[in-house]
């Protein structure tokens, strides 16, 4: 253990980017994948860049952990260290999440609910903030603190278990599918998305890369050695992108059934948890690697726009529903061609306007970090540079 702190990777900055636009694509196509009628010419569009999409929350889980072991492994691990590193997420990610949890729900009662009393709709909320679902996409956060209050038994396991580390990738799929196996048989619990083990490859992984860094990238320099990795892994990733864009197509337009009954049942009782589990856990990895080529590709202006996406995509996270929301009961689609036209302009606005609240927010309010948790301080400092500008 030589080194207690690890140099900041500019890297991990543009794979959130990448994964929040991921993100926004899911919610920016949602509606059209609901609206539109199956026949229509651009619904297979749709359907694929809203299944496509659904890589973004599970890449950011995987760089939760790689950034946590990454950061945290080489050092030294004592009760200070403990508690600077619950005190740190319980105040930048848990304050944050208690306040848009309360706030989604505040909107959602106003807008759609009428509970009966306050004391019900307190015990309500109280269960959603329990849950993770006081709005769909609040899982990712409550996915985060649960994970959180297992890293540093799991850092402890694995510093102490040479056998553990090395087989971080087998061990995190193993969990994972022994956790999908016993509960489809056995336990029966529907709300699997908010249940930290349903993610434990990607959390696994992570944590392998992570701990392995440096001696990873090294072997990656090697062109033989990295084109046959990256071979595999994006002949993987595309088999599985037709798989799993192919499964929910025909699922949403009620043609899967003649494929279902044609393969055996221990396959389709698995088949849709399998191709999106596998195909998330994939092109997590195809992120991170294209985050690393563009890291030396971009030039300096590209570089700095995905820079501060990236470093303000925790915030772009938790508040673009709210917009979504927003525009959606505000305007009205009209004729085919501007309903088309207005997702487009849907996408642009919720991130365009969701960043501008997180870097304005950052600027001008001095605990900002209720709100949106806290920005890495060298984008930080970046930002405001851009800001000014």
């Amino acid at each position: 253990m030589q080194q207690n702190h690890r140099r900041n990777l500019d890297e991990i900055q543009l794979a959130r980017a990448f994964a929040i636009f991921a993100v926004i694509i899911v919610h920016s196509t949602s509606n059209g994948v609901t609206v539109l009628q199956p026949d229509s010419t651009l619904y297979p569009l749709y359907t694929f860049l809203n299944t496509a999409g659904k890589l973004g929350t599970p890449t950011f889980i995987m760089l939760s952990s790689f950034v946590l072991f990454y950061n945290y492994y080489l050092r030294e691990t004592n009760g200070s260290l403990i508690k600077r590193f619950y005190v740190k997420r319980l105040k930048y990610i848990l304050v944050p999440y208690i306040l848009f949890s309360a706030i989604y729900f505040g909107v959602k009662w106003y807008i759609y609910y009428d509970y009966p009393s306050l004391a019900f709709a307190a015990e309500k909320f109280l269960t959603q903030l329990a849950k993770g679902d006081a709005h769909t996409h609040l899982y990712f956060v409550f996915i985060s603190v649960q994970l959180y209050i297992m890293f540093p038994i799991l850092m402890i396991l694995f510093k102490k278990s040479t056998f553990l580390r090395k087989n971080l990738i087998w061990i995190g799929l193993a969990l994972q599918w022994l956790w999908v196996v016993l509960n489809r048989n056995y336990f029966g619990i529907s709300d699997t998305g908010s249940i930290s083990f349903s993610y434990f490859s990607f959390y696994f992984i992570g944590a392998y890369l992570g701990i392995y860094y440096d001696s990873i990238r090294e072997k990656m320099r090697n062109a033989s050695y990295r084109g046959k990795i990256m071979n595999i892994i994006f002949t993987s990733f595309g088999a599985m992108l037709v798989l799993y864009t192919g499964y929910m197509y025909l699922a949403r337009i009620n043609q899967w059934g003649p494929v279902y009954e044609a393969l055996p049942a221990f396959i389709t009782k698995y088949f849709g948890t399998f191709t999106w589990a596998t195909y998330a856990l994939l092109a997590g990895l195809v992120v991170f690697y294209l985050a690393h080529l563009a890291e030396k590709k971009f030039g300096p202006r590209t570089k700095m726009f995905f820079m501060e996406i990236g470093a303000t995509s925790f915030g772009i996270y938790i508040l673009h529903p709210l917009i979504l929301l927003a525009i959606r009961i505000t305007l009205s689609p009209g004729n085919p061609y501007v309903y088309h036209a207005l997702q487009i302009g849907v996408f642009i606005s919720i991130t365009v306007l969701s960043w501008l609240a997180v870097r304005l927010t950052h600027k001008f309010l001095p605990h900002y970090w209720i709100v949106f948790g806290k920005l890495p301080p060298q984008q930080m400092k970046r930002g405001e540079e851009r800001v000014a500008a």
